[in-house]
């Protein structure tokens, strides 16, 4: 008989040891009656909350790497003397809508004119920049002031040219993909002035929205 309690309290000790090392919440199971099913759905219950949690979280993630900004494809400085000058460092690019933003710089058509981006505006047949493809065709003019005479859309001073051109929109376009560059139209190159320390006109290219 006293073998007996002793196994009994030896057993008691034991469950409560188990009990304590588990972590076993107090208060789960109310009713022991209920049983070790009931109480097994009830950690399986707590364990799916927990995975809907994590599920949560990871969806969170996903939408965090979708919301990345958008894509861009550097910039680059154009060559007043007729050399084209590749975004991306002449890797192609996928085909879709893009954003060109004119960034820095000026020249002079002539040393005897102001200083200024395109000479004259789109369609008039020379004496401005183009973003180019691959093949050199004409894809659209990025944006950049237009006159080459000092108070017709020309700046005697390089700084006030820079700053009329920095506060001009972005120019959005469509593009099929390939090779995409910069590069001045006009004829002859040879008089061309370059900006002053290199600062030639400038745009940086990125996806569009």
């Amino acid at each position: 008989m006293l073998a007996r309690a002793r196994a009994m309290t030896i057993g008691v000790v034991f469950v409560i040891a188990c009990g304590a090392r588990t972590e076993l919440e107090v208060g789960v199971i109310e009713d022991a009656s209920v049983g070790v099913d009931a109480f097994v759905e009830a950690r399986a219950d707590i364990a799916d909350a927990g995975d809907a949690s994590d599920a949560t979280d990871a969806s969170d993630a996903a939408d965090a790497v979708d919301a990345s900004p958008p894509c861009a494809f550097g910039t680059v400085v154009s060559d007043v003397f007729g050399a084209v000058v590749d975004f991306n460092g002449g890797a192609t690019l996928p085909a879709g809508h893009y954003r060109i933003t004119y960034v820095d710089g000026c020249m002079k058509y002539s040393g005897d004119q102001g200083w200024t981006v395109n000479a004259y505006a789109e369609g008039a047949g020379s004496d401005q920049y183009w973003l180019v493809d691959g093949n050199h065709d004409d894809i659209v003019v990025p944006p950049g002031s237009v006159g080459f005479m000092v108070g017709d859309g020309a700046y005697a001073d390089f700084d006030a040219c820079v700053a009329a051109n920095v506060v001009l929109a972005p120019l959005d376009f469509d593009f099929d993909g390939g090779v995409l560059g910069v590069w001045l139209d006009d004829d002859p190159y040879t008089d061309n002035i370059a900006g002053e320390n290199g600062r030639n006109p400038t745009w940086k290219l990125m996806c569009a929205d």
